[in-house]
C-alpha cells in the first residue's frame, strides 16, 4: 500500500471468514479522503493476538473500522492502544458475551465444514446473514462464496475459537473518547440494529447509521451508502475532534480553577464564599473525618465555621482531571497541608514554627449547574501526618 504524506490512514478490519473482498468496494470510494489498508485474520485463534498484529503492522495513529468480528478486534485494539486511534467505526458487530446457545451453534458449523467442506458454509452460514437483495445478487453471492471457500477448515476453527474466547468489551465502551460511528442494516438479523443502539448508549457522542435493506454483509451489499456514511464520519470526526479538544481544555481549566480557588478560600477562612463553591445539595467528606458525610451547602458552611481556629496552607500537586461529559468532571489532587496555631506570616515561618504537616488527597466530583461549575462532592483523605513540636 502506498501511503500519502498528507492523507490520514484508515485501517479496515475484516470479520469471520472474510478478507479484503468485504471492504474493497467501500475502500475504492474513500481514496480521496484516506489511505486505506484492509487487514484480515486467517491463521489467528485469539482476538488479542489479532489486535496486536494490527498494531505492529501499522505505524503511527490511524482511524479504525471493523466489520463483524473485525469490530470486536477494533475494540481490543482500542483497549490496548487508545492513544493511537483517532476515530472508530463499528459495523455489523456486537459486544455481548457468549450465550449458552452460541457455542453449540458454532460447533455445529465446524462439524459441518469438517464433514462436507467449506462450501457447506455458503448455505448454512452465509445465506442467513444476507439481505433478500443480497441473496438475489448472483455475482455478489458467487464472490462471497469464493471468499468463504478460500479459508481452510483449520482457519475457520481457529477464528471460532477466538470468538468463543473473546475478551469482554462492555466495560470498555464508556472509556471510548474518539468520534465513533456505529452502522447496521435493517435486515441484519445476526447483529441487529437494536444491538448497535445498546452500544450507542454507552459511547458518548457516538452516531448510529442504519442502512435500509442491508444485511450483515452491509459493506458488500450496499457499498455506496456504507462509503457515504464513512465519508461523513471521517469529515465530521475531524471537525468534532478539534472542537471537542478545545471544549475539554476549557472544562479542565474551569474545574481546576474551581478546585484551586476553593483551597485558597479555605486557607483564607472565607467560609461563605467557600460554601458557595458547592452545589445546593453538595456533599463533603473532610480529610480529618473521611467517613463522616456533611450534606447540603448550609451544613457544609456550618462545618467550616465551627472548626477550630488554625492557620493553614494547602499545597496542591499532581492535579488530574477526568472529564466524564460536558456537564461533569472528576478532579483528583494530592495535597500537602501545613497547619499551626496562631497567626503565621508565611509558609516558611509555619515550617520554622514546627507546624503539623499532613499529606493526603482531594477527589472532587464537579458538575455544571446552570452554566456554573460547582463541587457536587469532595472526598478528602489523609495518608501521612507529621506532628510538629513547639
Amino acid at each position: 500500500m502506498k501511503v500519502s504524506a498528507s492523507k490520514p490512514k484508515l485501517v479496515c478490519l475484516a470479520g469471520l471468514l472474510c478478507d479484503q473482498r468485504i471492504w474493497q468496494n467501500v475502500a475504492s470510494q474513500l481514496v480521496n479522503e484516506v489511505d486505506v489498508e484492509i487487514m484480515s485474520f486467517a491463521g489467528f485463534d485469539d482476538l488479542t493476538d489479532m489486535a496486536r498484529s494490527v498494531l505492529s503492522n501499522v505505524e503511527g495513529d490511524f482511524a479504525l473500522a471493523g466489520h463483524s468480528m473485525g469490530g470486536r478486534v477494533a475494540l481490543e485494539i482500542y483497549r490496548l492502544a487508545p492513544q493511537r486511534i483517532t476515530r472508530l467505526a463499528l459495523l455489523n458487530t456486537g459486544i455481548h458475551p457468549k450465550s449458552d446457545t452460541e457455542i453449540p451453534g458454532r460447533m455445529r458449523l465446524i462439524d459441518a465444514a469438517k464433514t462436507s467442506g467449506m462450501s457447506i458454509l455458503a448455505t448454512q452460514w452465509l445465506v442467513p446473514m444476507m439481505s433478500s437483495k443480497g441473496i438475489n445478487n448472483a455475482e455478489l453471492m458467487c464472490d462471497l462464496t469464493q471468499m468463504v471457500m478460500s479459508y481452510s477448515v483449520e482457519d475457520f476453527e481457529k477464528q471460532i475459537h477466538a470468538l468463543i474466547n473473546r475478551p469482554c468489551a462492555e466495560a470498555l465502551l464508556s472509556t471510548i473518547s474518539v468520534p465513533t460511528l456505529l452502522l447496521s442494516g435493517t435486515e441484519d438479523t445476526w447483529s441487529p440494529v437494536s444491538q448497535h443502539q445498546k452500544i450507542q448508549q454507552h459511547i458518548a457522542g457516538s452516531e448510529l447509521v442504519v442502512i435500509d435493506g442491508a444485511g450483515h454483509m452491509a459493506p458488500t451489499e450496499d457499498p455506496i451508502n456504507v462509503a457515504k456514511a464513512l465519508k461523513t464520519w471521517l469529515q465530521k470526526s475531524r471537525n468534532r475532534m478539534n472542537n471537542q479538544t478545545m471544549e475539554n481544555m476549557l472544562i479542565e481549566w474551569q474545574c481546576q480553577k474551581l478546585v484551586t480557588h476553593s483551597i485558597n478560600l479555605l486557607d483564607q477562612g472565607r467560609w461563605q464564599e467557600l460554601a458557595n463553591c458547592y452545589t445546593e445539595d453538595g456533599v463533603l467528606y473532610r480529610p480529618s473525618s473521611p467517613t463522616v458525610k456533611v450534606e447540603g451547602r448550609d451544613a457544609i458552611l456550618t462545618s467550616f465555621t465551627s472548626r477550630s481556629k488554625k492557620e493553614t496552607c494547602h499545597a496542591l500537586t499532581n492535579v488530574e482531571t477526568n472529564i466524564i461529559n460536558e456537564k461533569r468532571a472528576v478532579v483528583t489532587s494530592r495535597v500537602v497541608l501545613f497547619a499551626a496555631n496562631g497567626k503565621k506570616q508565611s509558609l516558611e515561618s509555619m515550617v520554622q514554627a514546627n507546624a503539623d504537616i499532613f499529606i493526603g488527597s482531594f477527589v472532587d466530583d464537579i458538575q455544571n449547574v446552570g452554566g456554573e461549575w460547582l463541587i457536587a462532592k469532595r472526598q478528602g483523605s489523609i495518608e501521612l501526618n507529621y506532628k510538629g513540636v513547639g
